[in-house]
């Protein structure tokens, strides 16, 4: 138990408080408004100080270990020497029961906590007002009540009964000012965060910068008190760009108005604009001539992404200080959330042109091959078309070693032929328009076997071909990737005595047929996979496998185009395996 030094005006106030921040907390208070004061830790211990010192009035805590402060007042108000000094109680007063005990146990105050240092020094000058006059009405009166269900019938001095009910009036009052306090600011903060989560929600939906900066500065209008707005990003060149602004009143909608240096962008280059920041008087308005509309202040907004700085947004509203801490630290991850749109947007826009540039040269390249192929006929008809001038011309008169010769060159000439047909049919296949239907994989395949009579005559061939289920595509792209994997197929099991080729379907994958072309044939080396599917890539030489090196890159175009892959696994010496994915027919995809 601590005394604290004597005041002139000769008030001594005991306090009954087991919490020792709390009761330091009201004896700094006191004292600094001339109190003498007394504090305990307990209700036992502040009935011990009382009666050794008489005070002018007590503090208690409800809650109290050894005994409570409801428990301290009866005791006081039991005491003849003591009945007379006033009690407050300091309580949660959640409950009508906290009123009864009160009464019951003679109280003469309640101050709800937490409570305010200035409303409890007004409760005790009222305490110390009523204490004349309460002893000239000595006046024991009985009162019944009912509360919460119960009956309760309370008898003490009608003062006393008079100052705490007022007092509870009072507490009550003041509770329902505090709650509708409340309800405003959590009114303001939920159309608050409703307008934060509308801005997050905008800036999913754009695809360029200007667009994120549209919609989340469109949707931080409805942020309360913001009547106008602007963002501009820093560039590359340490200039900033506006990307968008919304209602900027007529004065700063003047040529030049919203460029140049400002405060807000001088601290973001400074790297001093870390968090929302209220600017009091915005740079810009104050210099502005003309119509402001009555707009003075504003928010900066940092845009951030890690550690760079893009950009600032500007939120104006007519009233100082627009928002509070907890709005601003939500608006600063709104801020970074913007910039994270932005980073997106950026990517998204290189993407674009890249692809678009990428798109060109393809074009480019496509419609090159096919002129190139197109203008490759023509002497090559004229080569094919002398040598046999010169071959029937020269008849019997010409060397073995000529006609050799001439042998080659037709051969040549005839190979030089399938490659330009197989260029000019690889970038036709780049260029037509697909037409996806039903294409059922049975009977397409029986027509890709159909069509390799010429090279499957006199071979011993068993094919292995289940059911296929039926897929989505355009009917003639797909007829001529099975031509190719089958042929294929039948061209690299030449040394096989019996060949097996078989295709079927492995399942799904990502909702998608998955399809395969196995054979027993020379196979590859797993390590050459990576070009089997180019243009001109060949594992084979052409003495042993005839071929332009152009099939299987038709394939991987046609797979591609209908939105699968293609893959290939193999060994050398015991055959490959090609799988492919297409789309199932609608009614087929699975769940």
């Amino acid at each position: 138990m601590k005394s604290g030094k004597k005041r002139r005006n000769g008030v001594e106030v005991l306090i009954a408080e087991d919490s020792p921040t709390q009761a330091e907390k009201l004896r700094y208070l006191l004292e600094e408004h001339g109190c003498t004061v007394v504090t305990a830790p307990d209700g036992k211990q502040a009935l011990a100080a009382a009666r050794r010192r008489k005070p002018t009035l007590v503090i208690s805590d409800v809650m109290m270990p050894e005994l409570d402060g409801y428990g301290l007042c009866k005791a006081i108000k039991s005491d003849e020497r003591l009945k007379d000094i006033p009690v407050m109680l300091v309580t949660s007063l959640s409950e009508s029961q906290d009123v009864i005990r009160g009464l019951e146990c003679g109280a003469d105050n309640f101050i709800r906590k937490p409570y305010e240092g200035r409303y409890l020094l007004a409760r005790i000058e009222q305490l110390l007002m009523n204490l004349e006059l309460r002893k000239n009405q000595k006046m024991q009166m009985g009162v019944e009540i009912e509360l919460g269900g119960r009956k309760h019938f309370i008898t003490a001095e009608r003062q006393q009964i008079l100052d705490l009910l007022i007092s509870t009036y009072e507490q009550a009052v003041h509770i329902n000012t505090e709650l509708k306090l409340r309800e405003q600011e959590l009114t303001h903060s939920n159309t608050s965060l409703a307008a934060m989560f509308r801005i997050a929600e905008g800036l999913n939906k754009a695809t360029t910068q200007r667009t994120v900066c549209e919609n989340a500065l469109e949707r931080a209008l409805d942020l309360p008190g913001v009547r106008a707005g602007w963002i501009s990003i820093l560039e590359e060149s340490g200039n900033f760009a506006m990307l968008a602004s919304r209602n900027v009143p007529p004065a700063l909608m003047q040529p030049g108005a919203l460029e140049g240096p400002c405060l807000c962008r001088r601290k973001l280059l400074a790297g001093e604009l870390d968090s929302m920041t209220n600017i009091l008087e915005c740079e810009r308005l104050q210099q502005a001539q003309g119509d402001t509309q009555g707009l003075r202040f504003h928010a900066s907004v940092p845009i951030w992404i890690g550690e760079q700085a893009l950009g600032v947004m500007n939120l104006v509203g007519s009233e100082r200080g627009l928002f509070s801490e907890e709005d601003a630290g939500n608006l600063c991850a709104v801020g970074n959330q913007l910039g994270i749109a932005l980073a997106r947007a950026r990517l998204n826009e290189r993407l674009a042109g890249r692809t678009a540039e990428l798109q060109s040269i393809n074009s480019e390249l496509e419609s090159f091959s096919y002129s190139v192929s197109h203008d490759l006929r023509a002497p090559l008809r004229h080569i094919e078309g002398y040598v046999a001038m010169l071959v029937e011309d020269a008849e019997g008169r010409l060397s073995a070693e000529a006609q050799r010769y001439l042998k080659v060159i037709v051969e040549a000439s005839r190979h030089m032929g399938e490659l330009i047909d197989d260029l000019l049919a690889f970038s036709r296949m780049g260029r037509v328009e697909m037409r996806e239907t039903r294409v059922e994989l049975n009977a397409l395949v029986r027509e890709a076997i159909h069509d390799l009579e010429m090279a499957t005559r006199g071979r011993n061939i068993v094919w292995t071909i289940p059911s296929l289920p039926t897929a989505t595509g355009d009917r003639a792209m797909l007829k001529q990737a099975l031509a190719n994997l089958l042929g294929n197929a039948v061209k690299y099991t030449r040394p096989r005595d019996p060949a097996q080729i078989e295709m079927g379907c492995a399942g799904e994958e990502d909702g998608q047929l998955v399809l395969f072309v196995r054979d027993n044939g020379v196979g590859f080396d797993m390590q050459y996979v990576d070009k089997l599917f180019g243009v001109f890539q060949r594992l084979h030489r052409a003495d042993e496998f005839e071929g332009t090196g152009i099939g299987l890159a038709n394939v991987r175009r046609i797979i591609t185009r209908h939105g699968g892959r293609v893959w290939a696994e193999g060994k050398t010496g015991e055959g490959a395996a090609f799988y492919f994915t297409l789309k199932p027919l609608a009614a087929e995809q699975p769940e």
